[in-house]
């Protein structure tokens, strides 16, 4: 099972603190026809060895063209396979670059909301002691009203007398 990369992982930082057996099959996981293109190249020495010491100049021939081929293929191959993973290196770069736009998008808008939601806080508080300033006023004025009409039952009692 490949790794798939996160928007936030490095990618060349992560090959460069891998250890050496995982960076191998990383690597061959990225461009799988240049190990069997060495592999093959590998295999076509050895019978042309082989050929060599048992005597058959045709056949260690053969396997030398082969040889030179399977190397020729296998340049081919980790060429295009360079190309094609530098390229798609390049589009997930530009797409974490885009991700990060939006992140820093994302945390603008949500920064101006909060300051929004922070202004209306502070407009709401002042709105309420406003309002409960207005109360205790209305209560102190309704206190005096009483008091002041129990003074003059008082008074109207006492001249009722």
């Amino acid at each position: 099972m490949s790794r798939m990369p996160s928007s936030f992982d490095g990618g060349d930082d992560d090959v460069k603190e891998m250890p050496f057996m995982e960076k191998i099959v990383f690597h061959c996981k990225q461009q799988p026809l240049v190990p069997l293109g060495t592999l093959l190249t590998t295999g076509a020495v050895i019978l042309a060895a082989k050929n060599v010491r048992g005597g058959n100049k045709l056949k260690a021939q053969i396997y030398f063209r082969w040889r030179v081929g399977l190397q020729a293929a296998t340049l081919v191959a980790l060429i295009a396979g360079s190309y094609v993973y530098g390229s798609a290196v390049q589009q997930q770069k530009s797409k974490e670059e885009q991700m990060r736009e939006k992140a820093k998008v994302r945390e603008q808008l949500w920064i101006q909301e909060l300051e929004r939601r922070d202004k209306e806080t502070h407009y709401r508080k002042k709105r309420a002691e406003l309002v409960r300033m207005r109360a205790q006023e209305d209560e102190e004025a309704i206190a005096r009203l009483q008091k002041e009409l129990k003074d003059l039952e008082i008074q109207i009692r006492g001249q009722a007398d």
